[in-house]
């Protein structure tokens, strides 16, 4: 009678699909999904491989608002951590159980500038609101650099008088994006995005009075399934190296 038990795999062929799917397994595992404020892509840019080398493990970025991955968290979106333009949102994370209490740390507080692509020659910060006939800003309700542009226009009496010349971005890259474009004539962006482009367009900085503190804050969220690699990241980007680094895209540091 013909056998018709399966046949059985051979052990070397075993050994190998075992090692396959524990290497498949070990690189997923292996890997953090970071939701990045879109003012800090030059740092992380840098610091991602810096990390990589010294960890062999990888990093997956992706940028945009703060608000706007505040609103994709709350709605399950897989990151594993939340690098925000802020404190509000990392907070409001932990408040709804979405993200961990002890991880949050102040990782950069933020600068705000004036930046255009022809030269700022108006002698005050009034007269170059004044002139411009567009001025961009990122959206005050997601991002927090376009709350400390209000801010700043409340502060110097010039808000409004300057609200019919808006044009709004998303976020702060998108600001940035306007006034290269020249879509805009005058754009409150991040210090250190005209910082990483020295010699791209002309800037004038704002005196941080004439807006709140902007205070960046990480967070590690609650549905990470790399807890420990998401802490060794975190504790990465408070070393006092890193800090240092970190500050030399016209960040200030703790």
């Amino acid at each position: 009678m013909k056998n018709t038990r399966p046949k059985t795999l051979p052990m070397s062929l075993l050994v190998i699909l075992l090692a396959f799917f524990l290497g498949a397994s070990k690189a997923s595992a292996d890997s953090l999904h970071l939701a990045v404020a879109s003012n800090f892509i030059a740092p992380i840019k840098q610091l991602a491989p810096v990390f990589e080398k010294e960890t062999g493990h990888t990093l997956r970025l992706s940028f945009g608002s703060s608000g706007k991955f505040f609103a994709q968290i709350q709605n399950n979106a897989p990151y594993d951590i939340f690098l925000s333009a802020d404190t509000q949102k990392p907070l409001a994370l932990v408040s709804h159980q979405l993200a961990l209490p002890e991880s949050i740390a102040i990782y950069a507080k933020g600068q705000l500038a004036l930046w255009s692509m022809t030269p700022l020659r108006a002698p005050s910060l009034q007269a170059l609101l004044q002139d411009a006939k567009r001025i961009a800003i990122a959206n005050p309700k997601l991002a927090p650099y376009g709350k400390a542009a209000v801010e700043s226009m409340t502060n110097l009496s010039m808000w409004e008088q300057s609200q019919t010349k808006l044009v709004q971005g998303e976020n702060i890259g998108q600001t940035y994006q306007f006034t290269y474009s020249q879509n805009a004539d005058l754009g409150f962006v991040a210090l250190s995005q005209v910082i990483a482009k020295p010699n791209l367009g002309y800037v004038r900085n704002l005196p941080s009075e004439l807006y709140n503190e902007i205070q960046q804050a990480g967070v590690i969220l609650s549905r990470s399934r790399n807890i420990e690699l998401a802490q060794t990241f975190m504790a990465f980007l408070m070393r006092t190296d890193i800090q240092a680094r970190i500050a030399q895209f016209g960040y200030a540091t703790e």
